[in-house]
C-alpha cells in the first residue's frame, strides 16, 4: 500500500480503515529494527497503538529482557503512531523517559501507547509494557516533534 492509499488518521475511522493503517505500518518495517527485534503490530485506534515483542532474541547477558528493548518497543509505538497522527509527516523523538519495574525472562512483552498530548508540532505518548498476564513491566514516555516541512510517501 502506498502513502496515497493510506487513510488519514482521524477520529471516527472504520475498522477497515484501521486494518489498512496496520497493513501500511507493516509494509514500512522490512529491513528495520522493528523486523530484527520481532515486533508485531496488534491493533490501533485514533489515540492508541498496540504491539508485542518476543523476549527470545531480545535478552541482555543475564537472561532478562533488555531494558533497551523496552525502549525500542516504546519508541516504535510512539513514533509510528505519531507519524500517522501527523498525516505522513516525518517525526523525530525529542524526549524519552523509561522506568523499568519488573523483569521478564520468557514469553512476550506487550506494549500499548496512549496519546497524552497531540499538538501541531509535538505529540507525546505514554507506553505501558506488560507481560502476558497483564503485569506491568515498564512505563515509557516519549515525545515526538513533527517535521512539517517534510513528508514521506
Amino acid at each position: 500500500m502506498t502513502a496515497q492509499d493510506r487513510p488519514r488518521m482521524e477520529p471516527g475511522l472504520t475498522p477497515e480503515d484501521y486494518r489498512r493503517l496496520m497493513e501500511y505500518n507493516r509494509g514500512r518495517t522490512p529491513g528495520t529494527l522493528v523486523e530484527r527485534c520481532g515486533i508485531e503490530f496488534l491493533d490501533m485506534g485514533y489515540d492508541w497503538f498496540e504491539a508485542r515483542m518476543p523476549v527470545d532474541g531480545n535478552r541482555q547477558p543475564a537472561g532478562l529482557f533488555h531494558g533497551g528493548a523496552h525502549v525500542v518497543l516504546a519508541e516504535t509505538l510512539g513514533s509510528m503512531h505519531s507519524y500517522l497522527l501527523a498525516n505522513g509527516h516525518d517525526v523525530v523523538g525529542v524526549d524519552l523517559n523509561a522506568t523499568h519495574l519488573r523483569p521478564i525472562r520468557e514469553g512476550w512483552v506487550h506494549g500499548r501507547a496512549e496519546v497524552l498530548h497531540h499538538g501541531r508540532t509535538l505529540i507525546s505518548h505514554e507506553v505501558k509494557m506488560t507481560d502476558e498476564d497483564g503485569r506491568l513491566l515498564s512505563i515509557v514516555r516519549i515525545t515526538n516533534f513533527v517535521l512539517a516541512q517534510r513528508s514521506r510517501s
